[in-house]
């Protein structure tokens, strides 16, 4: 169980269009806008994204069993809000059909959630500079439209979700009928502040 001592911290962002509004809520909540280029058509197809988006995925392809199945539950969490509806900061989000699951999203979300967890930190941007959206084209994911969920000090999928849909922009990239496919990340690290690392890796082709 988490200790009561440990902070619970979200934070999210979201790509359209070439446009990023990032949104990061830790008590009290702040806000902040950045702008993050999109990537173009013909920059997507200069990036060979086979053989070393396979390869930048090797380090998280074996995972542990249980890590795994807090991801898998995630997802079904998800998805269970997306087909009843919800309120995201006041403002009513109709139905949305199912994430899929897209085993590059999954490989993204897993390294930067292993990233903060070894590292011992929160962000989005990567312990080497990186961005969401440059963590999901490395992993082979072309996306038109992306977003990203990130949250640490949650023990459960049940907590971790549940803080996601009390904050608006959180909520709103869940719901995002817009977003098709998600990959979850999860990464126990006991010896770090949070302990509990996950991110939410959403995206559309």
């Amino acid at each position: 169980m988490r200790s009561p001592s440990v902070s619970l911290v979200l934070l999210g962002a979201v790509l359209f269009g070439g446009v990023s509004l990032a949104q990061e809520d830790v008590a009290p909540a702040e806000e902040e806008g950045t702008l993050v280029p999109s990537v173009s058509t013909e920059a997507r197809a200069a990036l060979g994204l086979g053989t070393s988006a396979l390869a930048a995925c090797d380090d998280v392809a074996t995972w542990d069993p249980a890590w795994a199945g807090f991801e898998a539950e995630v997802l079904t969490l998800v998805n269970q809000h997306r087909v009843a509806g919800a309120v995201c900061g006041g403002v009513t989000k109709a139905p949305a059909p199912a994430l899929v699951l897209d085993t590059k999203l999954q490989c993204a979300a897993r390294r930067h959630s292993k990233d903060m967890g070894t590292n011992n930190f929160m962000s989005h941007t990567g312990s080497n500079g990186s961005t969401p959206w440059q963590r999901i084209t490395d992993a082979g994911y072309a996306y038109r439209r992306a977003a990203e969920n990130v949250a640490a000090g949650y023990s459960t999928p049940a907590a971790v979700v549940a803080g996601w849909m009390a904050s608006s922009g959180h909520c709103t990239n869940i719901m995002n009928p817009q977003l098709v496919h998600l990959g979850v990340g999860y990464f126990h690290a006991p010896n770090s502040t949070y302990r509990h690392y996950w991110t939410q890796d959403f995206g559309a082709l």
